[in-house]
């Protein structure tokens, strides 16, 4: 998490090396909405809140306001690396693969899609995951022109709602902020800023973190949105474990 008032000195270096995301919109932004799914003692947001060394998440992500597919996504953390397969679906059809007590056809999909597809629905059934938090965002996001992969990003106004059934609709009503004074503990507005690569980290993204003495911290939009359902206000009492 960094602070606003930052971000135009970040944002400079990531236009210096780059330039802004071929996906964004007119205002420079685009949103990301993503259904996570647990199992019903919540044993994936557990593992991350312990931060334990081997763990894994699954989510179904759009892009509202996009015509796009849907994307069946396990994202796995062994020790320090991400990995993270990622399956194209027709947005018309990801309910139908997902629903239990049929044999899926994977048949129309291409083969890396095929693969991934696989992998999702081997991990959904194989951990009993169910329909758990919906979480969406804005994102502003830069990529480089000098490294083969290498991206910047700032997440803003970020918010969740409760989902128990298998779908990314949601009441305009119901989203709780997640990037909430009470969550982040910050005394001035954040911003949650992501720098990807490859292996290693880019001499200029290395230089940028030294310059600004940027510290890595972990930041959850799944687990923040868990703890925000649970603990701002008008529901601090309740507990995880009632949840259900």
């Amino acid at each position: 998490m960094v602070p606003e008032r930052l971000v135009p000195a970040i944002r400079a270096t990531a236009c210096a090396i780059g330039r802004l995301d071929r996906y964004a919109g007119p205002g420079g932004v685009y949103r990301i909405r993503s259904l996570y799914l647990d199992t019903r003692g919540f044993d994936l947001y557990w593992a991350n809140a312990r931060e334990q060394r081997d763990r894994f998440k699954l989510r179904v992500r759009t892009y509202p306001g996009k015509t796009s597919p849907a994307f069946l996504e396990v994202k796995r953390r062994v020790q320090d690396v991400i990995i993270k397969s990622r399956a194209a679906v027709p947005a018309s059809e990801w309910r139908d693969l997902l629903a239990p007590g049929r044999p899926p056809s994977l048949d129309r999909l291409s083969p890396g899609a095929r693969k991934g597809a696989e992998k999702f629905i081997g991990a959904l059934h194989r951990h009993d995951l169910r329909p758990t938090l919906l979480v969406d965002y804005e994102r502003e996001a830069y990529e480089s022109t000098l490294d083969s992969y290498a991206r910047l990003t700032f997440d803003r106004k970020i918010v969740c709602q409760r989902r128990e059934t298998m779908d990314l609709d949601a009441s305009e009503g119901g989203w709780r902020p997640v990037d909430h004074p009470v969550q982040t503990q910050t005394p001035e507005p954040v911003c949650v800023l992501e720098l990807k690569f490859e292996r290693r980290p880019p001499a200029w993204m290395v230089a940028l973190v030294r310059r600004l003495d940027l510290v890595r911290h972990s930041f959850s939009k799944y687990c923040y949105g868990v703890t925000a359902q649970l603990t701002l206000p008008e529901a601090r009492a309740a507990r995880v474990a009632g949840w259900q």
